[in-house]
């Protein structure tokens, strides 16, 4: 059974809308070191450690292949219930 999406209403009054997206689960090994590191980002930020890898691990992705992640972004935006056909996608938000 496919998980709800979630929307959240910021501050300023938008609402962002969660949408669930199949999943590959990846077993990682990192450095003591440099798990520490995300978890003390994890804290100061209140998120959970899997929000700040995969957090870093999109960011890696926009900045190593800005074209592919557009096309792909735009990709998943398209699929979307309503979506409509031309619609421009700010991947700096």
């Amino acid at each position: 059974m496919p998980k709800e999406n979630k929307t959240l209403i910021t501050p300023e009054g938008y609402a962002i809308t969660f949408y669930d997206h199949e999943s590959v689960e990846v077993n990682l090994s990192l450095s003591k070191d440099t798990f520490e590191v995300i978890e003390q980002i994890a804290r100061k930020k209140d998120l959970s450690v899997e929000s700040v890898i995969k957090f870093f691990i999109g960011k890696g992705l926009r900045d190593l292949e800005p074209e592919l992640a557009t096309r792909l972004a735009h990709q998943r935006f398209k699929s979307r219930k309503g979506a409509e056909e031309k619609q421009e996608v700010d991947l700096a938000a």
